[in-house]
């Protein structure tokens, strides 16, 4: 199994929340999967990362991919692990542990997506985040499908589109909400290390994938990275799961030079900071959290079969076609057409 990923900064894995979400999740869960620092999500069934290759075929979307993980076998360990009646123990916190994911997702999604995506303050810098990681021209439309996807968002959840003028969008009660949920969750990490205990499970991962993003990515209005500032518990969660678990494959564009000659992602040896080599000979306390596993984070050597030379120029004279056809299309205007018949 091979997952493609965007390419992290700021010191992160990666720029894209879902991406580290599902990084993180690997992590947690010691799973023997390559993953791909340089994925192009035009070659994803769903236009974005991440994706996976299992068997010969494309799995797209964080929850698609952990469908497969699960079935087959792998993901973070829980405290029904260690239970006597591991049935009633494991359906009990695998109901907790959904509850958990759809408070946070319903509370700090929408303002989360919005503040990247939807302010208008704010799009152009993530617009730029995102095209620096796609090869172009794809960089030029592909950042436009999370545009799309926040705009349904506040479509259907308070009514205005993106393209409104400012003074519609209102996004006081998505602030809220997702202040809200912050301060909860910093309330959870005061009582203990994770978010259910001493184990990191799945509600880490996604915390650590939402979390991460704000805090990093320096946006002209970012509300919640302020609010986030002012929760110590919320900053030393992201810098002790970064620390611990990525230490190698946190990324930096201006410290990259001098570390992977191009710009690529560090950390290019087949081990990861679990694996049982590396544990052994790390220090301090947090780093004997490390479980031995065969995870492979590299730089993208090994391309997509369906993302090659030949490929890539094929969708590139496609992309052309496309917009000649969009061109020719707009200029068919009403207008045009009656000063057409005219002459």
């Amino acid at each position: 199994m091979e997952i493609f990923v965007y390419r992290g900064e700021w010191g992160l894995p990666s720029i894209d929340y879902e991406c580290s979400r599902l990084l993180a999740y690997l992590k947690f869960s010691g799973a023997k999967v390559t993953v791909n620092f340089n994925g192009n999500p035009f070659s994803s069934p769903n236009g974005m990362l991440p994706y996976m290759i299992a068997d010969g075929k494309k799995i797209a979307g964080y929850g698609r991919i952990v469908e497969h993980l699960v079935a087959a076998g792998i993901g973070p360990p829980t405290a029904a692990d260690r239970a006597e009646n591991v049935a009633d123990e494991s359906s009990q916190h695998a109901t907790q542990i959904n509850g958990y994911m759809q408070y946070v997702q319903e509370n700090l999604h929408p303002y989360f997506m919005y503040m990247l995506w939807g302010d208008p303050k704010n799009v152009d810098t993530t617009r730029t985040v995102y095209a620096k990681r796609i090869p172009i021209p794809f960089n030029f439309y592909c950042p436009r499908k999370y545009v799309l996807r926040t705009n349904d968002i506040t479509q259907s959840l308070v009514g205005f589109s993106l393209e409104d003028s400012i003074e519609f969008h209102d996004v006081a009660e998505f602030q809220h909400n997702a202040k809200t949920c912050l301060n909860w969750v910093a309330a959870r990490l005061e009582e203990s290390r994770w978010f259910t205990g001493d184990r990191p499970t799945e509600v880490d991962a996604l915390l650590y994938g939402y979390l991460s993003v704000l805090l990093k990515l320096t946006l002209p209005n970012n509300v919640l990275q302020n609010h986030i500032r002012q929760c110590p518990k919320l900053m030393q969660f992201v810098d002790r799961t970064t620390a611990t678990y990525f230490a190698k494959e946190g990324f930096n564009s201006f410290t990259a030079s001098g570390h992977a000659g191009n710009g690529q992602q560090k950390g290019t040896s087949t081990g990861s900071p679990n694996d049982t080599s590396s544990s052994s000979s790390a220090s301090g306390g947090e780093r004997s959290e490390k479980s031995g596993n065969d995870t492979t984070f590299h730089t993208g050597q090994q391309q997509d079969p369906d993302d090659g030379p030949k490929e890539r120029r094929k969708r590139y004279i496609l992309c052309l076609v496309i917009e000649v056809t969009v061109i020719s299309y707009n200029m068919t205007t009403p207008e045009t057409m009656m000063m057409m018949i005219i002459k």
